[in-house]
C-alpha cells in the first residue's frame, strides 16, 4: 500500500485539517492577531494532521505487510488467521476476528469435502468388489454352457445384476446435487410402482414372488420426481428380494395411506425382517446388521442412498420390522 493511495482514501482529513485551520485563522484574525501566528498555527494543524496520518498509514502498512507475507507462507491461504500478528488497535483486532470466522467456515467446508471425498472413494472400492462377482460368474457360465441359449444359461440374470450395480452408482455420484438433475410433477403411485416392479420382474417370477397392488387403487397423485421416486422403490424392492425367506415365496403389499394430511406408501413383505435394535442404524451409509452377515450379498448402500434422495426431495422414510416378521418401509410425501 503507497501513501498516496492512503491519502485518497482519507481524503476527508486534510478536508478536516483545511477547516480547522481557516477557522482558527478567522478567529485569530478577528482577535488581531500577528501573520506570523496564522501562519504557525496553520503550519502546526497541517505538520499535525500529516504526521497522524503517516503514523496510521506506517502502523497499517506493517500490519497489513506481515500479514501478506504470512500468507504466502500458507500452502492454504484461509489458514492465515493463525499466524497472524499481534492487533494492535480495535481495528486489527476486527479484521482477525473476521479471518477467524472465515477460517472456521471454511475449515468446515474443507473438512466436509474431504469426508464426502472419502466416503465416494469407499462406495467405488466397495462397488468395484460387488460388480466383480456377477461379471466373474457370467464367465464360468460362458465356460460351462457354451451349448445352451442365452436365456437358459442364466447371463441375462447377471448382466441385470451388473446394471442394477452401475444404476446404483450413477444415482450415488448424482446424490449430491439432485437439484441438478430432477423434474417434480404430479405422479401416479401405482404407475411408478409398476416402473420399479417391471425392472425387477425376472427375479420376482424366478422366485415366484406375488404382488398386491390393490391398496394403490384410487389413490392421490404426490409431488415427486419419477426417476429417483422409482429408484428409491427399486432398492426397496431389492432389499425384499434380498432379505427374502429361504423356502417361502416372497409377497411385497404396497398400499396407499395417509398421515397428518401427508399421502404415504407403504411396501411391506413377508421376508426375514430386522432387529429391532437395528432399525434405527438401518439407514447408516455401510451398515448391513445381523441379516448382512448371513451370506447375503449386502453393501449398505441402498437404504442410505433412499434417505439421502429423500431428503432432497422432502419426502420422509422409515421402516417398521420385527425379527422374523417381516419389514415395511413407508414413504411419506
Amino acid at each position: 500500500m503507497k501513501f498516496s493511495k492512503y491519502i485518497l482514501d482519507h481524503k476527508i482529513w486534510p478536508g478536516i485539517g483545511a477547516f480547522l485551520i481557516f477557522t482558527i485563522d478567522v478567529f485569530l484574525m478577528t482577535m488581531k492577531a500577528s501573520l506570523y501566528l496564522m501562519i504557525y498555527v496553520a503550519a502546526a494543524v497541517a505538520a499535525g494532521i500529516f504526521l497522524g496520518m503517516y503514523l496510521d498509514f506506517a502502523q497499517k502498512r506493517r500490519f497489513l505487510k506481515e500479514l501478506r507475507l504470512n500468507a504466502d507462507m500458507l500452502d492454504e491461504k484461509y489458514l492465515v488467521a493463525d499466524l497472524m500478528p499481534e492487533p494492535e488497535t480495535a481495528e486489527e483486532e476486527e479484521i482477525r476476528g473476521i479471518l477467524a470466522d472465515m477460517e472456521r467456515s471454511m475449515s468446515g467446508k474443507v473438512a466436509d469435502y474431504r469426508r464426502r471425498s472419502e466416503e465416494y472413494k469407499e462406495y467405488i472400492e466397495t462397488w468395484v468388489h460387488e460388480i466383480k462377482v456377477p461379471i466373474s460368474t457370467a464367465k464360468m457360465i460362458m465356460e460351462n454352457h457354451r451349448t445352451d441359449t442365452v436365456g437358459e444359461s442364466g447371463l441375462i440374470d447377471e448382466a441385470e445384476r451388473i446394471s442394477a450395480c452401475v444404476e446404483q452408482a450413477l444415482f450415488y455420484a448424482r446424490s449430491e446435487a439432485v437439484e441438478k438433475d430432477y423434474f417434480v410433477k404430479r405422479l401416479s403411485l401405482a404407475s411408478i410402482t409398476g416402473d420399479a416392479i417391471t425392472a425387477r420382474k425376472r427375479a420376482l417370477i424366478a422366485m415366484g414372488a406375488s404382488i398386491d397392488m390393490s391398496g394403490l387403487e384410487g389413490a392421490p397423485e404426490v409431488i415427486s420426481d419419477g426417476k429417483w421416486l422409482t429408484f428409491i422403490l427399486g432398492q426397496i424392492i431389492d432389499n425384499s428380494i434380498k432379505y427374502a425367506r429361504e423356502g417361502e415365496k416372497l409377497r411385497l403389499v404396497f398400499e396407499a395411506g395417509n398421515e397428518d394430511g401427508r399421502v404415504t406408501l407403504s411396501v411391506r413383505d413377508n421376508g426375514i425382517g430386522m432387529k429391532e435394535e437395528e432399525i434405527e442404524r438401518a439407514f447408516e451409509k455401510g451398515f448391513t446388521g445381523s441379516n448382512g452377515r448371513t451370506g447375503r450379498a449386502s453393501t449398505g448402500i441402498g437404504l442410505y442412498l433412499c434417505r439421502k434422495l429423500c431428503l432432497r426431495l422432502e419426502h420422509d422414510i422409515r421402516i417398521e420390522s420385527k425379527a422374523g416378521d417381516g419389514t415395511t418401509v413407508i414413504l411419506r410425501f
